[in-house]
């Protein structure tokens, strides 16, 4: 009779403790912030390039599921490609972007 009452308060404690828990999604989460910053870098680098929506719908939800060091690594190299404008090492960053982007 004591292990029922004990797994009954459990399991209303842990139903409580579950839905009490929930996480506001305008968190001001540093790593969430960077990391959606990195995301719009590479974003706004890839539709001066391309422009094609479908592709970057696609490099979108692909880039939410790397890492933070991955999309950093990213984000460098498309601020190479901005920094750099139509040089050729602007090319090679561009061309490292999309290969890491379709690799990770």
């Amino acid at each position: 009779m004591g292990l029922v009452i004990f797994q009954i308060a459990i399991f209303l404690l842990g139903a409580t403790a579950a839905t009490s828990r929930t996480i506001d999604p305008n968190f001001d989460d540093p790593y969430v912030s960077n990391h959606r910053f990195n995301v719009h870098k590479i974003l706004s680098v890839l539709e001066n390039r391309t422009g094609d929506q479908k592709l970057l719908e696609k490099v979108k939800i692909k880039l939410f599921t790397l890492s933070d060091g991955q999309t950093r690594l990213i984000a460098s190299l498309s601020d190479w490609v901005t920094k750099e404008g139509n040089a050729t090492g602007s090319d090679i960053a561009f061309l490292l972007m999309t290969a890491l982007i379709t690799l990770l």
